[in-house]
């Protein structure tokens, strides 16, 4: 691995590491914040401030994402095909299950973020491993 990717590698982590941290820091201070306050844009400013943090984390993805060599961007572009694979195939199952009365799918859509960063994660790693 050259010096510009390795560089370029720890850029993207100390940038991921600061979106997280700043984004961690305004979703627990919005849902303070948030605690009886009546629907509004007030109430809609906080829940989608968060979310600025989440687009930082997302822009340090693309500029790593495109400092990145040839074959790193084919391991990353690969895991993320499966991995979108994978989230549809989840889904759609979950749904039909829940549509058939199996189960209730009344859980937090919030988690679909996290499920799909950890199935591209995984795959990533294989995806090294193997190629």
């Amino acid at each position: 691995m050259s010096s510009r990717i390795n560089k370029a590698e720890r850029r993207y982590q100390i940038e991921f590491f600061i979106a997280m941290a700043l984004y961690m820091a305004v979703l627990i201070g919005a849902k303070m914040l948030a605690k009886g306050m009546e629907p509004g844009w007030q109430l809609t400013a906080l829940a989608l401030a968060p979310q600025v943090p989440i687009a930082f984390a997302c822009i340090a993805f693309l500029r790593y994402f495109f400092s990145a060599d040839e074959r790193e961007r084919r391991l990353i572009a690969d895991a993320a095909s499966i991995s979108l694979l994978v989230g549809v195939f989840v889904a759609v199952t979950m749904g039909s299950l829940a549509s058939f009365e199996i189960f209730s799918a009344e859980w937090d859509i919030i988690w679909a973020g996290p499920f799909l960063i950890a199935v591209w994660g995984v795959t990533r790693c294989i995806l090294q491993v193997v190629k």
